[in-house]
C-alpha cells in the first residue's frame, strides 16, 4: 500500500487496500474510480470517461463502466461544498 501525499511524499505501508478503503471513505471526500485506487476529491483537476487527472498531474485510471457514477459523486461533494 503507497500513499502519495500532496508535499510529493510516498509512505509505504502493510495495511490492506480495503481496510484503508474502508476507514477513508467514511470521511466522505474520497472516492474510488478503479479497484487499486482511491483518491481524495480535493485533489481533482479534471475528470474524463477514461481517467481522473489530479492536480499534480498523475493520472488515475476509472473503471470501465464508472465514469458516470464517479463525476456524480464528484459534483455532489463539490455541492455539499458550496
Amino acid at each position: 500500500m503507497l500513499y502519495h501525499l500532496r508535499s510529493g511524499k510516498v509512505i509505504q505501508c502493510t495495511e490492506s487496500f480495503s481496510s484503508v478503503c474502508d476507514k477513508l471513505v467514511k470521511y466522505g471526500c474520497f472516492f474510488k474510480p478503479h479497484r487499486s485506487f482511491l483518491v481524495n476529491m480535493d485533489y481533482v483537476d479534471t475528470i474524463n470517461n477514461r481517467q481522473v487527472t489530479l492536480r499534480t498531474l498523475a493520472s488515475i485510471p476509472i473503471a470501465q463502466g464508472k465514469a458516470k457514477e464517479i463525476k456524480q459523486q464528484y459534483l455532489a461533494y463539490q455541492m455539499e461544498g458550496e
